[in-house]
Formats: structure tokens, sequence, C-alpha cells
């Protein structure tokens, strides 16, 4: 799947777009790293995890090309771009269905904006179409407005919100138990 990219500065290396192969795992790894870095500096509120390359690995590694796909982009024997899909089964409540879900894709800085993103994220609605999904989901952290210009120019929807209560800047109020809470302290700060 190779193709000539279009960059601000005229025409870069060409860049190769395919599945990633055993090998590439350690360097996944790293990149994903690089990503995970991105996520803290765009407000994500979990917790470090060590070894995050590592842990990030073993959470699709055995369902590799069978339950999960990853797609590379390669510039000069590089990986420049990846993009993790991963297919899950929602609750019968909630439609009992297949979904597809787009749960990590990153592009090295140099070349954002040049195309491999959408040919990244296009690759993976592709293998997510064939292999029956009914629908495909992100996330996007509230600060992402590159990721969430990406794919609603694709076509995806907002649907839900998500907030997570973290308890060290939760308000002492809410856990009493000894009184009713007052009128002032009931009040939302602005």
């Amino acid at each position: 799947m190779p193709g000539l990219q279009r960059c601000e500065k005229g025409y870069m290396a060409e860049i190769v777009y395919r599945t990633a192969q055993e090998a590439d795992l350690p360097i996944l790894a790293q990149r994903f790293v690089l990503l995970n870095e991105t996520y803290y500096q765009l407000g994500y509120l979990l917790p470090h995890p060590e070894n995050v390359g590592e842990s990030w690995l073993e959470s699709f590694q055995r369902t590799l090309g069978r339950f999960s796909q990853v797609f590379i982009a390669e510039q000069d024997g590089q990986i420049v771009g990846f993009a993790l899909c991963r297919l899950k089964r929602v609750p019968g409540h909630m439609g009992g269905v297949t979904v597809g879900e787009l749960s990590d894709i990153w592009v090295s800085p140099e070349i954002r904006r040049s195309g491999v993103g959408v040919r990244l994220t296009t690759l993976v609605l592709n293998w997510l179409r064939e292999k029956g999904t009914h629908s495909v989901e992100v996330q996007v952290l509230r600060d992402n407005e590159a990721a969430w210009k990406l794919f609603t120019g694709l076509g995806f929807q907002f649907e839900y919100r998500s907030a997570r209560l973290l308890w060290d800047e939760t308000p002492e109020v809410l856990f009493r138990t000894d009184r009713t809470i007052s009128q002032e302290e009931n009040k939302h700060p602005d």
C-alpha cells in the first residue's frame, strides 16, 4: 500500500502502509510510549502505569489478526504512524452487537497533517467493516481537537460524554453522612 505523500514543504519520501508483524512490536511499544505521553499532555487523568508500552502490547498481542489489528505507516524503514483497532461486543441491553473500536492512533509530529492519519483510519475502518461490525467508536480526549477534527471529517458523530471524578479533588462535603448538606454547601461552584 505505498504512496508518495504531499506535505507543506513539497513531497516527502514514500510512505508504505501495512499490517504489523511480530518483529514490529518492540518499536510499536516505544511509539505507544510517545502517544501515552501525549494523552497526559491533553488531560488524561488516570495514573501513569509502569512499562506502559509492554502493557499496551499485552492488551492485544494474543488477538492480533483475529480480534485486533495494528496498521503501520512506514517511511524509509521507520514506523512513523500506527493505528490499533479491536472488536468488542456490547452488552445485550445496549444492542448486543459487535462494534469496532479505534483505540489508539499516533502519527509522528513531523508528518502530521499530511494525510497519514486519514489513511491509517481508513485502513482501520475497512478492516472493521470486513469483520462485520455494526459500527465503529473512538474515544477522544477533551483537549484533542486535532483528533476530533480528523474523526468528524470521516463521518464520526458525537454520541455521549464521559467524565471522571478524582477522589483527591472532590470536595469533602460530598462525603458527609453525619448531617444534611446546607443550601450554601449544595451550591455548584461556577
